[in-house]
């Protein structure tokens, strides 16, 4: 009973570059993350690593860029995925023409979301991983770009700013899916964002509700993709 109860209260925090693991407001150990030299055959590899952990301080990943001493594009980019006592949940990496975006990725208390796409951003294909089980929520070539995402607090609905052409032009689309029925809805926003440098801020709620904001515009979505209300603030 006492290796459970210590297992169960061991959190992690991010302090700057550090990971702090805490057990009753105690460190117990520290990992010191950043950049390092590493050999690669007969050349040396410059490895990034940064960090991101979940809201209840249980879950963290660690994301790692490889380059070469001359090259500005990663050999290698990897992600992965723990909990607080360091057991490893999760590994991904890529060492083709495909990235892993640190951006776009994000843990959400035990749900990881990563995003990989080509090196210039585009294509990009997202998964989740749950209770290690990987789910692609997004396939390669479905859309050109992920601009960014919000989660329901119970982690069961996304909604999504994303850009496909449409005739000649890149325009931006408000996407969600529900991660439980695999139901998704596509909106096409009546504006060229993408012409404008336009931003869209997302919210949803635990029963798939969407708020799309756009310069002082609400609208508000059902979960079935069905437009409720809009208004001005």
């Amino acid at each position: 009973m006492m290796a459970i109860f210590f297992l169960l209260n061991t959190l992690v925090y991010q302090n700057g570059d550090t990971l702090l693991f805490m057990k009753q407001d105690s460190i117990i150990s520290r990992w010191i993350l950043g950049e390092e030299i590493q050999p690669l055959d007969s050349l040396e590899a410059r490895v990034i690593k940064r960090v991101k952990v979940s809201p209840d301080n249980k879950f963290f990943f660690i994301h790692e860029e490889t380059y070469a001493s001359s090259s500005y594009k990663p050999l290698q980019t990897k992600i992965v995925y723990y909990d607080a006592n360091k057991v490893k949940i999760w590994e991904e990496f890529h060492n083709d023409e495909r990235i892993i975006s640190y951006k776009l990725s994000n843990i959400y208390d035990s749900l990881l979301v990563f995003v990989d796409m080509e090196q210039n951003g585009k294509i990009p294909r997202l998964c989740t991983i749950k209770n290690k089980k990987k789910d692609i929520i997004i396939e390669k070539g479905e859309w050109q770009r992920v601009v960014n995402y919000a989660i329901s607090p119970n982690c069961r609905y996304m909604v999504f700013h994303n850009r496909n052409h449409y005739f000649d032009k890149m325009w931006d689309y408000i996407y969600a899916v529900d991660l439980k029925l695999k139901k998704n809805w596509t909106y096409l926003f009546p504006l060229c964002l993408s012409c404008k440098r336009g931003k869209i801020a997302l919210n949803i709620d635990d029963t798939g509700t969407a708020e799309v904001i756009h310069k002082g515009e609400h609208r508000i979505f059902s979960n079935e993709g069905n437009l409720i209300d809009f208004f001005l603030e």
